[in-house]
């Protein structure tokens, strides 16, 4: 999903028409995309740590 906004923003500032006067209505759109991109992957990224640390401190028992 990430991967999509990115690319879905770089998309459309390539293809913007800098004369055109409604240009900033296309950075806009890039710039919400990317950012949704980033709060999503720094969500992921903490749900990952999380579940990551919860395995380590739940060790499986063995026999001594």
């Amino acid at each position: 999903m990430c991967l999509v906004c990115i690319a879905f923003a770089s998309w459309v500032l390539k293809t913007a028409n800098p004369q055109v006067g409604d240009a900033w209505k296309a950075v806009l759109l890039a710039n919400v995309s990317a950012l949704s991109a980033i709060r999503y992957l720094r969500k992921y990224v903490k749900i990952e740590a999380a579940a990551g640390e919860k395995k380590l401190n739940y060790p499986a028992l063995t026999d001594s």
